[in-house]
């Protein structure tokens, strides 16, 4: 592709202001991401994870020229496809490529929700939800409720026990809320696939800048 201007970097859409917050609170650390420093955009899709999934294309048709790259993120919960992950993510960049993405999108879907990003295993988590104990400590309340088998190392329903812990904490949910858990947790230790693809793809497209 000939640039006839000078491009920013990455065009981000996505589901809600949950993501947006996640979003700035990850790209605005790019030393931690393993990337360079990026001019980047971040707009919602009013109709949430359905739009994301189904206008993606026609959402991002004015940014084609303006925007290296795209990417598209939003949860497999509430988006109106129950097929695999991998499928959805197929036909949505598919979408985009046939409509002037070809090579510079992808399509991060989230299984089920945001909320699997959050339990990572980080004692930091748990200082941001206002637990007093550390992160087991967390885990162990919330397997005491039934809310994460115990054998696993997420909770069953990731929205219900982040709401859970905040209502036990008298706390709300709220969009700044993930922002300060993107900003403040570390990466290496989400090891949900999403969250990895996330990561992969940043790191082949802005690749940190190493000083001789």
């Amino acid at each position: 592709m000939n640039k006839k201007y000078d491009q920013k970097d990455l065009y981000v859409l996505v589901a809600d202001q949950d993501m947006n917050q996640t979003m700035i609170g990850l790209l605005e650390n790019p030393k931690k991401l393993g990337i360079r420093p990026i001019k980047y955009a971040i707009s919602r899709h009013f109709q949430r994870d359905p739009g994301c999934r189904t206008d993606a294309p026609r959402f991002l048709r004015n940014s084609i020229h303006e925007y290296l790259y795209a990417l598209v993120v939003f949860d497999r919960d509430g988006c109106g496809d129950n097929s695999p992950c991998d499928e959805i993510q197929r036909t949505v960049e598919h979408d985009l490529a046939i409509n002037g993405w070809d090579n510079r999108s992808r399509v991060i879907v989230i299984d089920p929700e945001l909320e699997t990003w959050i339990w990572n295993g980080s004692n930091q988590v748990a200082k941001e939800l206002g637990w007093p104990g550390s992160y087991p400590d967390l885990k162990s309340w919330l397997v005491e409720k039934r809310l994460w088998p115990s054998d696993s190392i997420k909770p069953r329903d990731p929205k219900k026990a982040l709401r859970a812990v905040l209502r036990k904490r008298k706390r709300s949910v709220s969009a700044a809320l993930f922002g300060r858990l993107a900003r403040s947790i570390t990466i290496r230790q989400c090891q949900d696939p999403a969250f990895n693809e996330l990561k992969a793809i940043l790191r082949t497209w802005f690749p940190p800048v190493h000083s001789l």
